[in-house]
């Protein structure tokens, strides 16, 4: 689900077995990517960039 976006980023937000997850991706990935609402992904966390 694409919660906000500009020029350059959108927010994504991902639900992981009803635990939320934000991700500010590039225009260009998500383009790239061909993300669209309700698709299914696979996430992988960088741990050192979670923010609590």
């Amino acid at each position: 689900e694409a919660l906000a976006d500009n020029s350059a980023h959108v927010l994504v937000k991902l639900d992981a077995g009803g635990t939320p997850l934000l991700a500010r991706i590039t225009r260009y990935s998500s383009d790239q990517l061909n993300l669209h609402r309700g698709q299914s992904l696979w996430a992988q966390i960088k741990a050192v960039a979670v923010l609590a």
